[in-house]
């Protein structure tokens, strides 16, 4: 059986009393605070802003190119490209002036820990099983946080580690408690957005760095009140009282991003620096964080957000993105210095144009919070070996670990279905393919189980960024065995990759049963079963499964009840297309937009005293120039001359610029008969 070789021997650093000293040096050193000046005037720097250090030692040169991975959650390129032409971005300006960038294929659904896992191992969420953001304990049911222990097979710094190369971690999802590489490694427990205030333990390897961790987790994490003024319009008074809120106040969300990322941007620096490792990978949450919280406020501004909304916020996200674009800076010099090849990738983009829905709080609603996510993400590549391309290329998630794993000459295990993007670089050999996962142990420091109040916590938090819904179970049957069990959420989310990636749908639609079966209650799993149906031309299962999914709190019922009309209309499929509104009329019998749309069915059907009888009951309230032109139609189909009239003429005072309804009132008032 091939182990992964740890060496605490040989080049300088990596043994256990060293690597102590990697953190707790920096983290101890006070560096003198800049001046302050007024956020109107001038940005207030902060750390995240200071200058990189003004020397550092590069890597030795070797027979290897080393490679320095960045993974930024939800990077997009609509939005990085329109900062970088304003000057705001002008670190990847030039990666991609001189590198090779790609749009990077995601899949369904697009949420974190299921696409950094793949793109950590090259393999789909069904192979490597991390499909969550949370596990069950095997042993009591509870519901904890994911974990490393979920992932069913080795990453690419465990093949790394077993071929001698020298690995350092920071921050990957699911990667708690953290591994035990050759080198350094840092759990995603370090980042204050998820994990502030929860324990630490097991957060690093070598365990004696975790004090160091602590220390500038407390350092870097701290983001004063000052520093955020640089980010937000609002008053000082109003940026004091949020603190503390949680991330669903926006103020409070901004303050633990930037924490998050200024630590996750130290302890990488401060320990690549002291050991310049063969494969450093780093990931950073808050680029997606800040999209949830403040996609709204981007220019151009929604109709349905405030002028006040648009002034708070507006400025939110270019600042963040500033900030971001001087750590890429501090890496491109580090590539540049130590001949290493930079490689930057997202696991999905974000929707920042045109395309951002009108409904902020969809950005937090579970049924809708993926729908945020656009599935093509960003792949860019710079330095030592990268072949600079002005086009911009295609590639997958999955074409990502054997790409890295190229660059580094190891071999990938026969499972990962990626290529390496070779059009990214000069001289690329495919790596060799070999039974890999069976061979490779992967250990992780002791740790201790997570209390119910740290669950909780995690839970809540989940919660506020749209990841639950809190028609989740909080517990379930125990599984037993010594591996997490699956939660009712991965089985409904492998449901839903098998359903819409690979269409197994018989092993989608018995992930989804697996689903209900733990929690009948959960619509999230009920509504997917029945867009499953619906692929699958069974319309009549179809809509009662979706009807199911209403009654257990699937969000906005009346919307996608009308969406799934208007889909099986343009399918020529009329009966479920007539059969979906009156079942919406007799289950949302409120519902003025339902009644109007059937009402035109009916009347298209001829059957105009159903029509009128279904729509009459919002004729003295409505204020829908559509819902009122829809019963003109119907009222001069019936013979009601005059009431069509004073029907179109309510509806011309309310948008007089309508040309159709006030042709047909001039036809009618000529006593003419109007245009059907």
């Amino acid at each position: 059986m091939r182990e992964a070789r740890l060496r605490t021997s040989g080049r300088p650093g990596l043994g256990a009393a060293i690597l102590l000293a990697v953190l707790l040096p920096a983290s101890c050193r006070r560096e003198s605070p800049p001046e302050s000046r007024a956020a109107a005037a001038t940005p207030v720097p902060t750390r995240s802003r200071d200058e990189d250090v003004a020397s550092r030692t590069p890597r030795p040169k070797g027979p290897r190119t080393s490679v320095i991975w960045l993974g930024f959650d939800g990077l997009d390129f609509e939005l990085v490209d329109r900062l970088a032409a304003e000057g705001r971005m002008p670190n990847w300006k030039r990666l991609a002036a001189e590198g090779y960038t790609a749009r990077l294929k995601s899949f369904s659904p697009p949420f974190s820990p299921i696409v950094w896992t793949t793109i950590a191992t090259g393999v789909s969420p069904d192979v490597h099983r991390v499909l969550d953001f949370q596990e069950i304990d095997p042993k009591s049911g509870a519901k904890v946080p994911i974990s490393g222990s979920s992932r069913a097979v080795p990453a690419i710094w465990n093949v790394a580690s077993a071929e001698g190369r020298t690995v350092g971690v920071v921050g990957w999802w699911a990667t708690h408690p953290a591994e035990e590489v050759n080198g350094f490694f840092v759990s995603d427990h370090a980042s204050p957005i998820l994990f502030e205030g929860l324990p630490r333990a097991g957060v690093a390897y070598p365990p004696a760095l975790t004090a160091g961790v602590d220390q500038i987790v407390a350092r870097e994490g701290a983001v004063s009140n000052e520093e955020l003024s640089r980010f937000l319009d609002v008053p000082a008074d109003q940026i004091a009282q949020s603190r503390g809120a949680g991330l669903t106040n926006p103020v409070d969300a901004l303050a633990r991003t930037l924490g998050a990322t200024r630590v996750e941007q130290r302890i990488a620096r401060e320990l690549y620096d002291r050991h310049t490792p063969d494969l450093m990978a780093v990931y950073f949450e808050g680029t997606d964080v800040v999209g949830h919280v403040f996609a709204p406020f981007v220019p151009p501004k929604l109709d349905c957000v405030s002028e006040a909304d648009f002034r708070r916020y507006g400025r939110a996200v270019d600042e963040y993105y500033a900030d971001v674009d001087r750590l890429l800076g501090q890496w491109m010099r580090r590539a540049q210095e130590d001949g290493a090849t930079l490689v930057v990738n997202s696991d999905h983009g974000f929707k920042w144009g045109s395309d951002r829905w009108c409904d902020a709080s969809l950005l937090t609603n579970p049924s809708m919070s993926a729908s945020w996510h656009r599935l093509d993400g960003v792949f860019a590549a710079w330095g030592a070996r990268v072949r600079p391309s002005p086009e911009r290329g295609a590639a997958s998630v999955f074409d990502v670990a054997p790409t890295i794993s190229a660059l580094l000459g190891l071999p990938v295990d026969r499972a990962e279905t990626g290529r390496p993007i070779a059009a990214a670089f000069a001289n690329l050999s495919a790596p060799a393919r070999e039974p890999l996962f069976g061979k490779i142990a992967v250990r992780r420091v002791e740790s201790a189980a997570p209390s119910a109040g740290d669950s909780d916590e995690y839970a809540r938090r989940l919660k506020s960024l749209g990841y639950l819904s809190g028609s989740e179970a909080p517990r379930l049957e125990p599984t037993g065995g010594d591996h997490p069990g699956l939660t009712e959420v991965a089985w409904n989310n492998l449901g839903v990759y098998l359903r819409d990636n690979t269409k197994e749908f018989a092993n989608a639609e018995a992930a989804l049963r697996k689903a209900i079966d733990l929690t009948p209650k959960y619509s999230t799993p009920l509504f997917n079963l029945a867009v499953l149906y619906r692929m699958r031309d069974m319309d009549q299962k179809a809509i009662d499964w979706l009807f199911r999914s209403f009654a257990a709190g699937h969000a906005h019922p009346e919307d996608t009840i009308l969406n799934w009309y208007v889909g099986f209309d343009d399918r020529k499929r009329p009966a479920a297309a007539r059969e979906i509104l009156e079942r919406g009329a007799r289950t949302y019998p409120a519902s003025e937009s339902i009644a109007r749309e059937l009402a035109l069915v009916r009347y298209h059907a001829k059957d105009c005293a159903a029509a009128w009888q279904g729509v009459s009951p919002f004729e003295s309230t409505t204020r829908s120039v559509e819902t009122l032109n829809a019963m003109a139609l119907i009222q001069t189909c019936l013979g009601r001359r005059a009431e069509s009239i004073g029907l179109l003429r309510r509806s011309l005072e309310i948008d007089p610029a309508q040309a159709g309804p006030r042709q047909a009132l001039q036809l009618l008032e000529a006593g003419k008969p109007a245009a059907r």
